[in-house]
């Protein structure tokens, strides 16, 4: 193979460059042993029912759990403490566990901080109204132990809601994701990347390959 060979291949191989991004420079047996490699890396899709189970299940058992703990006569073993910390976990993060299963991360992360938002403005609304020296649940005419009680019923109702929207949501998002997944993964790729081939005192050439 002569200089100018090596020169023409050269240049052929820097205009293809320009016009398509190159991978790295490997040979051909390289090339086709790599193949199963890059076909395992695709994700496996999720279930839409499988992620709504998850954020049902997740809400549910520990809130109930720490329900239990939280009413158990101290004894009877009660841990109230744990029972606050498995109640909290489950209406703040088990919505979540169906979006994280599936991949659908930030929308599951947006209802925490939703949850975690309404529940610190209701306290600190509560925390405002009773500043005073209100909230006296022994007088029947203290207006500001009503006002806070509605606040705090409001700031419930609000939490309740964003669990509710979250569970039934879940199908739709882990869908939506699947299908982007899919749609990706299906785009025709065109890769163009060096060859060296040790046959014939070795030359220099051009393997482009297209994935589907």
């Amino acid at each position: 193979m002569n200089a100018r060979t090596i020169l023409r291949s050269m240049l052929m191989l820097a205009a293809v460059s320009c016009l398509v991004r190159p991978g790295t420079a490997k040979s051909q047996d390289a090339m086709l042993a790599s193949a199963p490699a890059e076909v395992e890396e695709v994700p496996a899709f999720k279930s839409g029912s499988t992620a709504t189970l998850l954020s049902a299940a997740g809400t549910v058992v520990p809130a109930a759990l720490g329900l239990v703990l939280l009413t158990t006569n101290e004894t009877g073993g009660s841990n109230p403490d744990f029972g606050a910390l498995l109640f909290s976990a489950g209406i703040y993060f088990g919505p979540a566990t169906g979006y994280w299963y599936g991949g659908a991360s930030g929308p599951g992360w947006k209802g925490v901080g939703i949850r975690v938002g309404i529940s610190l403005a209701t306290t600190l609304g509560m925390l405002a109204i009773c500043s005073g020296g209100g909230c006296n649940i022994f007088s029947a005419d203290d207006g500001a132990m009503t006002a806070a009680t509605v606040v705090g019923i409001a700031g419930l109702g609000a939490i309740a809601a964003s669990i509710i929207h979250d569970i039934g949501g879940v199908n739709g998002h882990v869908k939506r994701h699947s299908a982007e997944v899919a749609a990706h993964q299906s785009r025709p790729r065109l890769s163009v990347a060096p060859v060296v081939t040790p046959q014939g005192g070795g030359s220099v050439g051009v393997a482009a390959t297209m994935s589907f």
